[in-house]
C-alpha cells in the first residue's frame, strides 16, 4: 500500500476509544472520559485530534470497524498517530499488538498510549516495542512446542493425528492380508493403483509410503491382531 504523506500544519492523531458491550453497562462515562483524556494529550503535544470509536466491541482481536478504518488511514498517510488511553483499549493480545507495532514502523506512523506511557517515536517506546515483539514470538513458539508435544503423545498412544482416514475397511483389510502373505510394499501399491482404488486422500496412485501409512494405522493394527471371530464380525 503506497503511503502519500499529506501536508498538514500540525500532526493529526486519531484518538481511539473503545468500550465493550459489558463495559457500556457498568462504565457509561468511560467513552467520554477517554475522549477528554485523549483530546487533552493531543492539545499538550500540539496535535490536531480526531476521535475514532468502537462502542460495543471487545479487544479479543483487531477486527473492529473503527480501528480498521483508522489503521487504513494511518497506512496511507492521511493521519500521523494512533492515540489511546490504555493498551487494553487497542488490544488484549500481545501478539496482535506486536504486529501493530511492526505495521506502524513499516508505514511510518506512531502509536501513543497514555498507560503504560508509550510513544513509538522515543527510545523508551522503541524498547517497549521490541520487548513486546519478543514476548509475542516466544508465545507463538511456546504454543507451537506444546502442540507438537501433544501430537507426539497422541501418536505414542496410538491415536491418529492429522486428516481423518477415508479408506473403506475392506481396502485396509486387503492391504493387511497382502502384507501378511509376504507381498512387498511396492507390489501392494502397484496392485492398488492398477485396480483403480483411491488412496486415503483421494489420489489415484499409491506409493510405498502410503501403503506403509495404512499398515501403521490403528485400524490396520486392530485387523492384524483380531481373532478369527472378530474378523468375522467385521465382515458382517
Amino acid at each position: 500500500m503506497a503511503r502519500t504523506r499529506t501536508t498538514r500544519s500540525r500532526p493529526l492523531a486519531l484518538a481511539y476509544v473503545r468500550v465493550s458491550t459489558a463495559e457500556q453497562a457498568t462504565e457509561g462515562a468511560s467513552v467520554d472520559a477517554q475522549r477528554a483524556a485523549l483530546a487533552a494529550e493531543a492539545e499538550r503535544r500540539g496535535w490536531d485530534c480526531e476521535i475514532v470509536s468502537d462502542e460495543g466491541f471487545s479487544a479479543k482481536d483487531l477486527r473492529r470497524p473503527g480501528l480498521t478504518r483508522a489503521l487504513e488511514r494511518l497506512d496511507v498517510g492521511s493521519a500521523d498517530a494512533l492515540l489511546a488511553v490504555r493498551l487494553d483499549r487497542v488490544s488484549r493480545s500481545v501478539a496482535d499488538f506486536a504486529g501493530l507495532l511492526a505495521r506502524a514502523k513499516k508505514r511510518s506512523w506512531r502509536i501513543v498510549l497514555l498507560s503504560p506511557n508509550l510513544d513509538t517515536e522515543d527510545p523508551a517506546g522503541k524498547f517497549t516495542a521490541h520487548v513486546l515483539a519478543a514476548a509475542a514470538e516466544y508465545e507463538r513458539d511456546l504454543i507451537g512446542a506444546r502442540t507438537r508435544e501433544g501430537m507426539a503423545q497422541r501418536r505414542a498412544e496410538g491415536v491418529h493425528v492429522g486428516r481423518p482416514r477415508t479408506l473403506p475397511i475392506d481396502v485396509v483389510r486387503r492391504i493387511v492380508q497382502a502384507r501378511n502373505e509376504g507381498a512387498t510394499l511396492s507390489s501392494i501399491a502397484s496392485n492398488l493403483t492398477d485396480d483403480g482404488i483411491p488412496t486415503a486422500r483421494g489420489g489415484s496412485r499409491w506409493s510405498t509410503s502410503s501403503v506403509q501409512g495404512v499398515l501403521t494405522s490403528t485400524t490396520a493394527k486392530a485387523i492384524a491382531h483380531a481373532s478369527p471371530h472378530e474378523s468375522q464380525v467385521w465382515e458382517e
